[in-house]
């Protein structure tokens, strides 16, 4: 124990005195800055760091390093660091039973050594220095480097340190790492190998067989590179094949939407949008309400009308029976159709054998049909439908929505759901500013009647009418229903849609 307390008197007082002279810092207004910040509850000095993310965040990470190694050069340091990692390395492959332990210290010794490097100033920088007159280099000294050869020393580094995370087969590192390098020196065909390699065992065949052609534009006779070049040509060419065939499907769907866009545009129909997702986080608890509310639409995302001509056309469609929560979807409905003639073949007056209209409440001379009426302007309710306002909106709309359903891979999932999140942040702000909270309710929407005898069409050019999704929505309800009835006092009908 009196050791203990003699240690740590010691200690004391070197930092005290370090303190004092001002070392690692290089103003007294940095120092001051740092011992302000010492009472702080989440400083965590240097000294105390016991990993290399707290060391990063520690804003006494360059004084306490400066601290640490006086008296050294950047340059001595930076190579003496290569040295440990490469020591390590050696050792990491002598024994196996601790092998893992001497690779993350390489790992780290090469990390360290990078900063390092960092931090030397060239012979060639306009801030260098050069030995005063009568002054003698030590001979001992660490060789001073010219810009260009010390980025071929730091390009080593980065590729040395890959090498070390294919023995942990951290590809992930190594693919990284290697970028890192052969961006510092295109000429590093070791990188170029060991990039390859990573790429080959994450079944990245395309990049990897890139990996060997550029490794190969610096040394053209390398047997590694063209062994493995050979071993994925025939999975990078499957490869590059799918890439292009999907380039080309995606090309083809912004040729269609945009056509559909200025068809629309011309036309004055209203395209509209809605909410791909419910929530801001995986965790957040989703409002059933909202998320039953457009359940009929989630399966139809994708669904586009064909356009033929500015009069010969066809659009997906939804009718929904709200008295007995059941919907059709008609994937291709014509403009110049009468909604009564559509209606005739699903609900003739004879009778229909649909399992869910046991008492056969749905003839066609007995329905009413609506569609709603769907608020507009800069402030609405987040979950419901909001007009697209530009050809790019609705292309991204287009684009998210097939992304959800996994047309594009869990890549393209993730990033149009982060997409669609930023986008309910803002609505739900926007909200809670209108209403005092973001969950207050939306009202009820309007509706508009549609008369039996009225085409598809009529009901597109309603002024009122906004088509979400690319798909029309029928609201259908036996005339004399209760149903029916609660509807029309929950609702308020504010035009009729009447045949030409």
């Amino acid at each position: 124990a009196p050791i203990d307390a003699d240690i740590a008197d010691m200690f004391s007082k070197a930092m005290d005195k370090a303190i004092d002279e001002g070392k690692g810092w290089k103003s007294e207004a940095e120092r001051q800055a740092y011992l302000d910040k010492v009472g702080d509850d989440d400083f965590l000095p240097a000294i105390f760091c016991t990993n290399e993310d707290e060391l990063a965040k520690a804003p006494d990470a360059g004084a306490f390093s400066e601290l640490l190694y006086a008296g050294e050069t950047p340059t001595g340091l930076m190579l003496s660091f290569k040295e440990k990692g490469n020591k390590s390395v050696k050792l990491g492959r002598q024994n196996e039973a601790k092998n893992v332990q001497y690779y993350r210290d390489a790992i780290n010794h090469y990390l360290e050594s990078i900063g390092w490097c960092d931090k030397i100033v060239c012979v060639d920088d306009e801030d260098y220095e050069p030995p005063k007159e009568g002054e003698e280099e030590d001979d001992d000294a660490p060789r001073s480097f010219t810009r260009a050869e010390l980025t071929i020393v730091k390009s080593t580094l980065f590729s040395n340190k890959a090498m070390t995370h294919m023995e942990l087969k951290n590809w992930g590192f190594v693919v990284e790492d290697c970028e890192a390098s052969v961006k510092l020196n295109p000429g590093n065909v070791k990188s170029w190998y060991r990039l390859a390699k990573a790429r080959q065992k994450r079944k990245e065949w395309e990049l990897c067989a890139f990996a060997c052609d550029e490794g190969l534009k610096a040394d053209k006779d390398n047997a590694p590179l063209k062994k493995l070049s050979a071993a994925v040509a025939k999975q990078a060419m499957a490869e590059r094949n799918a890439r292009q065939k999907k380039e080309r499907e995606r090309v083809k769907r912004v040729g269609t939407v945009k056509s559909l866009w200025k068809w629309c545009k011309e036309k004055k129909i209203k395209l509209g949008r809605v909410p791909l997702v419910a929530t801001l986080e995986d965790e957040e608890d989703e409002d059933d309400t909202e998320e039953k509310r457009w359940n009929h639409v989630q399966p139809h995302f994708g669904k586009m009308p064909a356009i033929e001509s500015l009069m010969e056309y066809t659009f997906p469609a939804m009718f929904l029976y709200p008295t007995v929560g059941q919907s059709d979807f008609v994937e291709g409905m014509a403009g110049g159709e009468m909604i009564a003639m559509r209606l005739a073949e699903m609900f003739p007056e004879e009778g229909n054998d649909i399992p869910w209209d046991h008492s056969q409440m749905f003839k066609c001379s007995n329905l009413a049909i609506y569609f709603e009426v769907h608020q507009t302007g800069s402030v609405v309710h987040p979950h419901s439908v909001r007009v697209l306002e530009d050809m790019k909106d609705c292309m991204r709309f287009f684009e998210n929505a097939r992304a959800l359903k996994g047309a594009d891979g869990l890549e393209a999932a993730e990033k149009a759901r982060e997409e669609e999140r930023e986008k309910l942040a803002v609505y739900r702000d926007l909200w809670k500013k209108e209403k005092g909270r973001w969950q207050a309710p939306a009202d009820v929407c309007d509706v508009v009647q549609v008369h039996p005898a009225a085409t598809l069409e009529r009901v597109l050019l309603n002024p009122k009418f906004i088509a979400p999704n690319f798909l029309v929505n029928f609201l259908i309800f036996p005339q004399d229903h209760e149903s029916h009835k609660v509807f029309l006092k929950e609702r308020r009908v504010v035009a009729i849609v009447q045949p030409e």
